[in-house]
């Protein structure tokens, strides 16, 4: 006989938490098919397999032959049986002896039709004699195919064929997960199933456990003190530590946090959910969602895909679309949805951590942000001084004029339209990341009170000081030319106020809202931006001085500083007082115009050429390349740095390597070494490294 198997039906009940067709739902990592057509294949008595689908999904899966089965694809069932055929009505998971049923079937004829016992009759069509219609039947030929089959087996027009094994019609997330545990437990016929021999997996902590039956697929990692009992575990999943897991389905490419209770869930493709969240027996969560830090999905709670679930939110229901996202600090940037409530949220938290320096770019909506953040600051009864239309550098110096603590910059057209930095520019302490994010965390107290509202002052005036200060400096006066290259309107002309001269030709180039600068030299070609703080080094180190740079900045800055008998002196997220105040008082290394102003300071004191002067400096080679991680950008870094800020991936005789985030969807790739191919050897192989986690 034949076998007509009808794969069209659509995704039905999980459409909305895959993109994937029923029939390829995985079950322990095969499609949901490859069982139905094993068990064709195994009774020996199918010569053909009809699957009627849509689209090619499942032609391209399982081509023209399985295991010498051929295999025929239409979009459409003939409308009559051509021989004894088998019809199955959608694809399920089922343990019949199909010859049994072919031979009652061929003594009688006609139509025979293959029922159940059940103890949930609301999964199946019901006959009243303690039978159940599994929808699939054996037809004779010439028998109509495109017709209501129950509606012959109604009106007696069939002959049953009871107790016809195991069955699972997969309509629901409970039932999906009880065929898994079928599938697992080796209840059915299986082919290919891997699962897990022994309690400890080889890619995790000796203090982890797996306990069988488990399948697991390639790539997986365990933290420390994780339970694994019961589960399908897909490709490249990331399991964090302190994770339990019980009889929990989990797709390919999953990220599992520390602290993480699962059980009887399914958690989709590339999902991932976040320290101490929780997911309750029969929830789902879909391909790509994110379910928040310490949040739980209560029993039978579906998310869809490519939906976010914010921190601690206790879902009682679907989520159908993403929940609105409250802002939160994630390495200086503030993510969320940038709401009035939002921007006044926001200032009441700012205002509880100290006096800030707020400024935006020249853009309307920028200063929208502004105004609402700044009213948001005042009514908590805090102090704010406010810069419109500024630049970056000009917000950084007026925030050291001012004595404030923080400042925060808005550019409603960049990717990160809202940035925080510590005094002057400076990256946030780990203290002050910890008290913004607490503080942000807490319930708004929000409102008007008219014996504690705070103070905004107008910072126009430490703006044109900056200005001034920076026209009175000597390098001001080099005499050349330097051609001004700069995204922000204001901040070329501020440059072009401060470097304009005859002679021949440099172009400065300003970017990361002016705190870095790039050179271009028509005999030196381009100048990346650590050249010029090794310059910069130099320049200090000939004067007796220590200089101040970022934690990142690579060796070659150490050793040639040796040369001079000083040392650089490195800021980052730690406190380090002598570190930031050095920097702060050179700023070479926060503000691109301070560094323009440093190089033609020492151009024009040494009356050498750029070219001799980068003659002079060691080696450095530096290669940068910019990778998409989506969301799980921080995950990656906490994985592979132990720091969601990043820090360095490699470090050796050839060169180092580090990783830092850029943006909140992005990773930025920093390789340094003595030789240009060498160092985009590195950044090359650190990439491919980073993407096998992804």
């Amino acid at each position: 006989m034949n076998a007509v198997i009808f794969c069209d039906g659509g995704c039905g009940w999980l459409a909305p938490l895959s993109r994937l067709p029923k029939a390829l739902l995985p079950l322990c990592g095969r499609p949901l098919l490859a069982y139905l057509l094993d068990l064709l294949a195994d009774s020996g008595c199918v010569e053909q397999t009809l699957l009627v689908e849509d689209g090619r999904e499942l032609s391209c899966q399982f081509g023209s032959l399985y295991r010498g089965m051929p295999l025929a694809y239409a979009h459409e069932a003939p409308d009559h049986a051509g021989t004894d055929t088998l019809v199955i009505p959608e694809p399920v998971l089922a343990d019949f002896d199909l010859c049994a049923a072919l031979s009652v079937h061929q003594n009688h004829g006609g139509m025979t039709a293959l029922c159940i016992a059940v103890t949930e009759p609301e999964l199946y069509p019901m006959l009243g004699n303690g039978q159940a219609f599994t929808g699939c039947c054996i037809l004779s030929a010439g028998m109509p195919l495109r017709q209501d089959l129950y509606i012959l087996v109604r009106q007696e027009q069939a002959q049953l064929y009871p107790d016809a094994g195991t069955w699972h019609r997969i309509g629901s997330v409970r039932e999906y997960l009880r065929a898994q545990r079928a599938v697992l437990r080796s209840g059915l016929k299986t082919a290919g199933i891997r699962t897990s021999q022994g309690c400890i997996t080889p890619d995790g902590q000796p203090d982890s456990r797996l306990e069988p039956p488990c399948c697991t697929g390639a790539g997986l990692k365990i933290g420390g003190n994780s339970r694994i009992r019961g589960c399908i575990l897909g490709r490249q999943v990331t399991i964090g530590s302190g994770v339990e897991l019980t009889d929990c389905v989990v797709g390919n490419g999953a990220y599992i946090g520390d602290n993480v209770v699962c059980r009887e869930a399914w958690i989709g493709a590339g999902a991932m959910l976040m320290q101490g969240s929780c997911m309750e027996p029969g929830s789902a969560l879909g391909e790509n969602s994110r379910l928040g830090e310490a949040s739980v999905l209560r029993r039978g709670v579906q998310v869809y895909t490519d939906k976010r679930v914010p921190p601690r939110t206790d879902a009682a229901e679907d989520v159908r679309s993403s929940l609105p996202v409250p802002l939160e600090l994630d390495s200086g940037c503030l993510c969320g949805e940038l709401t009035a409530l939002g921007m006044l949220r926001l200032g009441e938290g700012l205002a509880a951590c100290g006096d800030t320096a707020v400024g935006c770019a020249e853009d309307p909506d920028s200063r929208v942000l502004l105004h609402t953040l700044c009213a948001g600051i005042a009514l908590a009864g805090g102090g704010c001084l406010r810069l419109e239309d500024c630049t970056l550098p000009q917000l950084q110096a007026a925030s050291v004029m001012g004595g404030c603590d923080l400042l925060l910059y808005a550019d409603a057209g960049a990717k990160d339209c809202l940035t925080l930095y510590g005094k002057g520019g400076l990256p946030l302490t780990r203290q002050q990341e910890q008290q913004i994010g607490e503080t942000l965390a807490m319930p708004s107290g929000l409102g008007f009170r008219k014996h504690r509202s705070g103070m905004i002052a107008e910072g126009s005036g430490f703006a044109a000081l900056y200005a001034r200060q920076l026209a009175l400096r000597g390098g001001a006066d080099w005499g050349r030319r330097i051609e001004i290259s700069a995204g922000a309107p204001g901040l070329g002309r501020l440059a072009e106020t401060l470097f304009g001269g005859t002679g021949a030709p440099l172009v400065f180039q300003l970017s990361d809202g002016g705190r870095r600068l790039t050179v271009y030299g028509e005999d030196t070609g381009f100048v990346h931006y650590e050249q010029l703080l090794l310059l910069c080094c130099m320049h200090r180190g000939r004067k007796g001085e220590d200089a101040a740079l970022p934690d990142w900045f690579p060796a070659a800055g150490d050793r040639l500083m040796e040369t001079y008998g000083r040392r650089i002196l490195r800021y980052g997220r730690e406190e380090n007082p002598r570190a930031r105040a050095l920097a702060l008082a050179q700023r070479f290394s926060l503000d691109g115009l301070e560094l323009g102003m440093e190089l033609t300071e020492l151009l024009a004191e040494t009356g050498e050429s750029l070219s001799a002067l980068l003659a002079q400096l060691p080696p450095l080679y530096t290669t940068r390349r910019l990778m998409e991680a989506g969301d799980s950008a921080r995950q990656l870094l906490q994985r592979v740095c132990g720091d969601p800020r990043g820090g360095v991936l490699q470090e050796n005789a050839q060169g180092a390597v580090r990783v830092l985030p850029e943006g909140r969807e992005s990773l930025l790739l920093y390789a340094a070494s003595s030789d240009m191919e060498t160092a985009q050897e590195l950044c090359g192989q650190a990439e491919a490294f980073l993407r096998g986690y992804c």
